[in-house]
C-alpha cells in the first residue's frame, strides 16, 4: 500500500536528484532517510541516557562494576 505525503518543492527536487544519481526510486530514498533518522534519534537518546548515568556517581559505579564482572565472560576461551 502507498500513500501521498506533502513535501516542499525543494525537498521533492532534492529527492529527485538523489533518485537520478543513485538509480533508486524516491520512495526507497525516503525509506532510507527515515531509517537513518530513526538510528540517529536512537543513538542521541542512548548518549543522553549515558550522560545522565555518568552524572550520577553511584549509578555509574554500578555500571562499571557490572562491566568488570562481565569482562571475564567475554574473553575468548576457545584456544
Amino acid at each position: 500500500m502507498s500513500t501521498t505525503i506533502r513535501v516542499s518543492e525543494p525537498t521533492r527536487d532534492r529527492f529527485a536528484r538523489l533518485a537520478r544519481a543513485t538509480g533508486r526510486p524516491m520512495s526507497r530514498l525516503l525509506e532510507e532517510a527515515a531509517d537513518a533518522l530513526e538510528r540517529r534519534v536512537f543513538f542521541e537518546q542512548l548518549s543522553s541516557r549515558y550522560e545522565g548515568l555518568r552524572a550520577d556517581a553511584t549509578a555509574w559505579h554500578e555500571i562499571e562494576a557490572e562491566r568488570a564482572a562481565e569482562s571475564g565472560a567475554l574473553a575468548d576461551r576457545s584456544s
